[in-house]
């Protein structure tokens, strides 16, 4: 059995989530911020990237709406 996410398809956007603002696992959030997860965690330890909106169990999840603000603000850069 396979498990279609929206990060297996490369043609999906964040902000075409936000509306639903439905929650991503780790490995959503680093698809749709085009990062591989080995710097999506990096950035998460280094406190550069929000703190995940909700735990189940073990597992961490981000809100869209909480990826695409972090997006629209410069991502890592920030705005300005």
């Amino acid at each position: 059995m396979t498990t279609h996410t929206i990060a297996d398809d490369p043609q999906i956007d964040v902000f075409n989530h936000v509306e639903s603002n439905e929650y991503l696992s780790w490995r959503e959030a680093a698809a749709l911020c085009k990062v591989p997860l080995s710097t999506f965690d990096s950035l998460r330890r280094q406190d550069r990237f929000p703190l995940p909106d909700a735990h189940m169990g073990k597992h961490m999840l981000w809100r869209a709406s909480t990826i695409a603000a972090f997006l629209e603000a410069g991502g890592t850069r920030g705005v300005g």
